[in-house]
């Protein structure tokens, strides 16, 4: 197993970038396959025949491997597990056509016509620059086809090569050691572009000031969840009753800061697969999926209630609170739309802000009955002494 030195997401998109070599590996085979069928003809070397349909075999199941990997990539998302059996699966395809072509090349270089040279030179120069190093996302692969292909006609043009065979030899060698610092150069320079368009895209999903989603980090979090007929998913809506208060009376600093800690009380109260989103200035969603019939979305909304209504300190002389006006929904997950949920969860929240704040269930066939008129009373939005 090839040792992962780069962060989870950035090695699942390298990985998945070998799947990118199509078309330079049917390339490369068909070169393969012309240029030892030039090299049986013109010999008659049992040798030269065999090699050629080793790598052709080799190159198809490369082929192969790369359209299943494309296949699955499209279908289905790839768990670590399988990415990393993807990634050995691509080791042993690459591997496995790079040595009948260091194979072949050696034997073209031991005979000698120097149109065979000329072609084995043609042969790997084109599969080190064409084909392995594409793979230098994954460097220990490509590094290790280029070896495998090199090595042997390296050795072999020093060996047979009669006129200036040394010279042949250290070009070889000093190109071999020029791929491998190109190939580690391509790996840095994919690492640091892939997590550049890592961070922005999860910078383009989050709200700046709390860190929380947004509304795109919600939508894609909802377009994610498990379709199980047997669960369902709540949405809570809400927001602050009395913040415009707070920003005209402290400053748009303070009332910054208030959110802030409100987001800060959301993230600890809410299990580990719900999202909690900022939607709008002072709006809040928060999506709660994998609810079974004994579970009450009701409970986690009294508990955002009760968190969010308590004194804050945000560095004003005195703590300050804001009250709450919220409503929730809920729908089975198979059947379930966001822009549904929502709608019905604001509908009831503009309700409870008819009736003076507080919170109160969508009410549908599985959701639970009204909650006691004491935790329904109104929590006015105060500077709380």
């Amino acid at each position: 197993m090839l040792r992962q030195t780069e962060p989870i997401d950035v090695y699942k998109a390298l990985v998945s970038a070998l799947a990118d070599n199509l078309l330079p590996t049917t390339a490369i085979g068909v070169t393969f396959f012309g240029i030892g069928l030039y090299a049986y003809s013109e010999t008659g070397v049992a040798a030269a025949l065999a090699i050629t349909i080793a790598g052709v075999v080799a190159s198809v199941l490369k082929a192969l491997f790369i359209f299943f990997h494309r296949r699955t990539l499209v279908h289905r998302p790839s768990t670590l597990a399988v990415i990393r059996r993807f990634e050995a699966g691509h080791t042993i395809t690459t591997l496995g056509m790079a040595a009948p072509i260091g194979a072949l090349c050696a034997l073209l270089f031991s005979l000698p016509a120097l149109s065979l040279h000329v072609v084995a030179t043609a042969l790997l120069f084109g599969y080190c620059a064409g084909v392995a190093t594409r793979i230098s996302v994954r460097p220990k692969i490509a590094m290790g086809a280029v070896i495998l292909a090199a090595g042997p006609a390296i050795a072999s043009a020093a060996l047979f090569i009669e006129d200036a065979r040394l010279l042949t030899g250290a070009v070889f060698v000093l190109f071999l050691v020029s791929a491998m610092e190109t190939i580690t150069h391509l790996h840095r320079s994919a690492c640091r572009l892939i997590t550049m368009r890592l961070q922005m895209a999860k910078l383009a999903r989050l709200d700046p000031l709390t860190a929380l989603s947004n509304r795109l980090g919600l939508r894609e979090a909802f377009d994610e969840l498990p379709r199980d007929t047997g669960r369902s998913v709540a949405i809570h809506a809400f927001d602050l009753d009395g913040f415009k208060a707070v920003n005209d009376q402290f400053g748009h600093a303070t009332g910054d800061r208030l959110l802030q800690a409100l987001a800060e009380r959301l993230r600890r109260l809410v299990g580990e697969d719900d999202v909690v989103a900022r939607v709008g200035g002072d709006e809040f969603v928060v999506l709660q999926p994998g609810l079974d019939d004994k579970a009450d979305p009701g409970l986690l909304a009294q508990r955002i209630h009760r968190q969010l209504t308590e004194p804050c300190d945000v560095g004003t002389d005195r703590p300050l609170r804001v009250g709450l006006r919220l409503g929730y929904s809920i729908a089975p997950a198979g059947t379930a739309s966001l822009d549904t949920l929502l709608r019905d969860a604001d509908a009831t929240s503009y309700k409870v802000k008819r009736n003076g704040g507080g919170f109160r269930p969508h009410r549908s066939p599985r959701a639970p009955s009204v909650l006691p008129d004491s935790d329904l009373a109104p929590r006015k939005a105060i500077a709380a002494a």
